[in-house]
């Protein structure tokens, strides 16, 4: 019986010193890990209330929440060393190996190729983004903006079709303009109808980004206008930018 008693005694013990020390199962495989921090971050675990500030070499667990506060950037890597950048003010959770959402701010991400059962999505209110390997940045400006440097990602809809409006269109818009200024709304107006496609999903090709809004006008049930448009010059600084950071 005291044999007993002992042995129950000693892996208490143990057991409270490896909770003490932050060591369990699920912290032997984060799905990610912070690498760099500038400014101030903070991670919200899955399993507390309670926010705590974030240091390098800190692994992420599923649901955990990655927080970026003003004037920051919070460089992580995934499992498959694909590259997360938090701007400030960026929030994003991390809900699966497969899984993330980001709920607020602008996020760069540079992921490796993946086989099509173990793709990445990544979840907005405004879209639910579907990859395999890519370079790009979605940004919760406006309605929502997403730019696609490398690869082709799909595009779907958390909700009702998008009213779509691609990017060739809005290019014979420009040459348009450019001939004749003055008559450019009229042209926009009576060709609108033309223009529109909607759908529930589409893919975004490379060197392209998609800004949202709402859609007041839509033909058939829907919530958000996509504009297909060619980059900005804001948006190739971004992409410097960020690239910078990863050393690139």
């Amino acid at each position: 019986m005291k044999i007993l008693i002992l042995f129950v005694l000693f892996f208490g013990e143990l057991f409270a010193m490896d909770s003490v020390n932050g060591i369990n199962d699920t912290d032997v495989f984060p799905i990610a890990t912070i690498l760099k921090i500038e400014g101030k971050a903070k991670i919200l675990p899955a399993s507390s209330i309670r926010k705590h500030t974030a240091i390098i070499g800190e692994g992420l667990l599923d649901g955990d929440k990655l927080i970026a506060y003003a004037n920051t950037k919070v460089l992580v890597t995934l499992l498959d060393s694909s590259k997360v950048i938090l701007n400030e003010n960026a929030e994003l959770l991390f809900s699966s190996n497969t899984h993330l959402r980001q709920e607020r701010g602008e996020v760069y991400y540079q992921i490796t190729k993946r086989s099509k059962s173990n793709g990445l999505k990544v979840e907005t209110p405004f879209s639910i983004i579907g990859i395999k390997g890519t370079e790009f940045i979605v940004n919760f400006e406006g309605d929502g903006q997403i730019a696609l440097n490398e690869g082709l990602v799909g595009i779907s809809s958390p909700g009702t079709a998008f009213e779509l409006y691609q990017a060739k269109v809005l290019s014979d818009f420009e040459k348009y303009q450019r001939e004749q200024d003055e008559a450019f709304e009229a042209y926009k107006r009576e060709t609108e109808e033309e223009m529109a496609a909607y759908v529930q999903s589409f893919d975004l090709q490379s060197n392209k980004m998609l800004r949202f809004s709402s859609s007041q006008n839509c033909k058939e049930d829907c919530e958000k206008q996509v504009v297909e448009d060619a980059f900005s010059k804001e948006i190739i600084a971004s992409f410097k930018t960020y690239q910078e950071i990863l050393g690139n």
